[in-house]
């Protein structure tokens, strides 16, 4: 288990290094500034945590079919270093999309239906408002072409607002707390402004996609790809959701 977490974050943070900010966001992705998104490691990043494992009820054998898909990845990794290094932010979201999709899909293959199920509500809740910008989320609950653009205008003027809280450069001990708060208070307008462009109808479908609310485990280095002041879920998001951490 040690070494499958070992890789798990080698594969993030090498992910995290090549999703440089560019037209819309780190990556290419609008709306996905430092902090204000799930870990690039979607589904994988979940499965890491013991309590996601217990709530899915995921078995020995399938942490061991897991842990070799985990080194295959590492390995196409690898491989797609180079093309990333050299890519466009729109050809590097491309390619870590298409990445993550194969990589979703031999999820899918080991785990039973209703843990597939459960594993993509907790991805939902982890996620938060930022799930809206997800092509198989947009397409659930129906958005038109018009709430996808003020979806991603919303997002777009948020990010700017982080990135200039971020380019103050490290907080002195005495100004995390107020750092923390500002970002906090960031994320809850912006959920606010993203729940307000859905319908009721789809702001109740989106309840129903989360299922169960979940109780992420707090603390530094343990949310599922949240930065800082990024509260679980956010409004709307069921109580005790998560707020970062990528379709199952």
């Amino acid at each position: 288990m040690k070494k499958l977490t070992i890789m798990f974050a080698v594969l993030v943070l090498v992910s995290a290094a090549l999703a440089q900010p560019g037209p819309g966001g780190p990556g290419g992705r609008r709306g996905m500034g430092p902090g204000m998104g799930f870990g690039m490691g979607g589904g994988f990043g979940l499965l890491m945590m013991p309590e996601v494992q217990k709530e899915i009820g995921l078995t020995e054998q399938q942490m061991q079919q897991i842990q070799q898909l985990m080194v295959q990845q590492r390995e196409q990794m690898q491989t797609l270093m180079p093309q990333l290094r050299d890519a466009t932010p729109e050809q590097r979201q491309q390619l870590m999309q298409q990445a993550m999709q194969k990589w979703d899909e031999a999820i899918g293959k080991i785990l039973q239906p209703a843990q597939k199920t459960r594993l993509r509500e907790l991805r939902l809740q982890a996620e938060g408002t930022f799930a809206l910008m997800r092509p198989d989320v947009a397409k659930e609950l129906n958005l038109s072409e018009e709430q996808k653009k003020k979806i991603g205008s919303i997002m777009e003027q948020y990010r700017q607002k982080q990135m200039q809280l971020w380019q103050q450069g490290p907080a002195p001990d005495a100004d995390r707390q107020a750092r923390f708060q500002q970002m906090q208070q960031l994320r809850q307008q912006m959920d606010k402004e993203l729940l307000a462009v859905l319908t009721a109808q789809q702001q109740e479908q989106w309840k129903k996609m989360q299922g169960k609310p979940f109780e992420f485990p707090r603390g530094p280095g343990r949310g599922p790809g949240m930065g800082p002041g990024m509260r679980p879920g956010g409004p709307g998001a069921p109580a005790g959701g998560g707020g970062g951490p990528r379709e199952l």
